[in-house]
């Protein structure tokens, strides 16, 4: 059990030559050993009845029950539309097609993104459009629980903190449960994403970059996101990862990455003979300037974003939770708080600008390995996915998975990260990374219930919801 001597308590040392004893205070004695504070993490006086080496393990699970209990809660409350509705009617086909679900610029994506449904209607039995959204709400529930255990078995010890950080804050972000509860491609990527990750933290290996390869060509195929995502992390690697000869198998991940493209070869001959007759718009470099990238990024981490699926609901949801019928505003107020703790973390990392000698070091991030991983999305896929010109929509975010989370916990740790010189103290930046777990936990808490006792948000991105149709039949 935790025990902490009271402050200014005292200790008898025996002074040298046998010339008495003297009182040395414990502050004193460890006044030149901070950083061992800091990385006992939190006070153990703060839980009292646990042992210290347990309140980290209670908080992951915690973390993880509530992810699950927020991703399968209500299953008839999912969006249903007519993505949802084609991707259930033909995950029931016999066949396995080579083309999926036609695009809105006239191009059917590749078959995998239909596949991966056929196969978990396959393996769950789903009847009904709840019982399939249940085997996606399960995978992405999978998918938390992996990037916890990538933590723990992979991450070097100095950096596993923020990992896990970001793993509850992903557990827990409004925008990530709304996605992980639907029957649409972009929403079984998570799982695909960690393989990638991990075959990329790993990549000096012949095994582990065969899988970098695979998966990221697999990742294109169900969405195409997933192309800009794998070649971004491409692009870091081959541009800074020196000697990149010796820190890449760079042969193994082009055997993954051709053995990937195989299933999508129907596909590619599909677009030479029957290319899109839907002319090129020659303003859309326009999305190029928008920078939408890095606005969702800086703002869909902190749990804000969520009048995107509400339109013109959203200004009835901050009036939630009803007390007796009236308005709490609660779910405003926590809306200025989260934007408040983002304002403040981003503004002390944009204090550190005034170094310009390590611009290039925060730029590539060379200093750690997760550093490194989360510029490579950060600029690489941010970069490449602008300089397409095409408009960044939420859902190409999803493929992210936990990078963004990542993103905001390395802010608020004082070691390794960009706010290193000027975090101080851990205790604050834990306790604001906490109350971001707290507050988006209840947002997306808030935000189901809403759903729940709505159900009917006709015009907007959500729609009416499948039990909403059911009982209007």
């Amino acid at each position: 059990m935790c025990r902490i001597r009271p402050a200014g308590s005292i200790k008898m040392t025996r002074g040298q030559g046998g010339q008495g004893d003297k009182v040395k205070t414990v502050e004193s004695e460890h006044e030149d050993m901070p950083s061992r504070r800091e990385r006992m993490g939190p006070p153990c006086h703060l839980v009292p009845l646990l042992p210290c080496r347990l309140v980290p393990w209670l908080g992951i699970v915690l973390a993880l029950l509530a992810g699950a209990g927020l991703r399968l809660i209500w299953p008839a409350d999912i969006e249903y539309k007519a993505d949802e509705a084609w991707t259930f009617q033909h995950s029931r086909d016999v066949e396995w097609p080579w083309l999926g679900m036609p695009s809105s610029v006239a191009i059917p994506n590749p078959g995998m993104s239909l596949w991966v449904f056929t196969l978990l209607q396959r393996l769950s039995g789903a009847a009904d459009p709840p019982a399939l959204a249940r085997a996606v709400q399960l995978v992405n529930v999978a998918a938390l629980v992996g990037l916890v255990v990538f933590a723990l078995r992979h991450v070097p010890h100095p950096e596993r903190e923020a990992w896990l950080w970001a793993a509850a804050l992903v557990a827990v972000n409004p925008l990530a449960v709304l996605f992980h509860r639907k029957i649409w491609p972009p929403c079984v990527l998570p799982p695909l994403t960690l393989a990638l990750l991990y075959g990329w933290w790993y990549r000096q290996r012949r095994g582990p970059a065969f899988l970098w390869g695979l998966f990221g060509v697999c990742l294109g195929q169900i969405h195409m996101s997933g192309f800009f995502f794998a070649g971004g992390f491409a692009l870091w690697a081959f541009l800074f990862d020196r000697p990149w000869r010796q820190r890449v198998a760079w042969s193994s991940w082009l055997w993954g990455s051709g053995v990937g493209a195989l299933p999508m070869l129907p596909w590619l001959i599909h677009l030479l003979n029957h290319p899109s007759e839907q002319p090129i718009n020659p303003h859309r470099w326009v999305h190029a300037c928008e920078l939408k990238f890095w606005g969702r990024w800086c703002t869909e981490s902190f749990g804000l974003g969520i009048n995107y699926t509400f339109g013109p609901y959203f200004r009835e949801f901050l009036r939630y939770p009803l007390l007796g019928g009236r308005p709490t505003y609660l779910v405003a107020v926590l809306h200025v708080f989260v934007a408040s703790v983002a304002l403040v973390l981003m503004l002390r990392a944009a204090l550190q600008l005034r170094h310009p000698q390590r611009w290039r070091e925060w730029w590539i991030g060379r200093t750690s390995a997760s550093a490194f991983t989360q510029n490579a999305a950060l600029w690489g896929f941010g970069l490449l996915l602008t300089l397409s010109c095409f408009s960044i929509h939420r859902h190409y975010m999803i493929v992210l998975f936990p990078l963004e989370f990542l993103w905001v916990a390395r802010l608020a740790l004082p070691s390794d990260s960009p706010t290193a010189d000027s975090a101080g103290s851990p205790r604050l930046g834990r306790a604001l990374l906490l109350s971001l777990c707290l507050a988006q936990f209840f947002l997306s808490a808030s935000m189901l219930t809403f759903i729940h006792l709505r159900q009917d948000f006709a015009g907007t991105e959500y729609g009416v919801s499948y039990a909403a149709q059911c009982a209007a039949r």
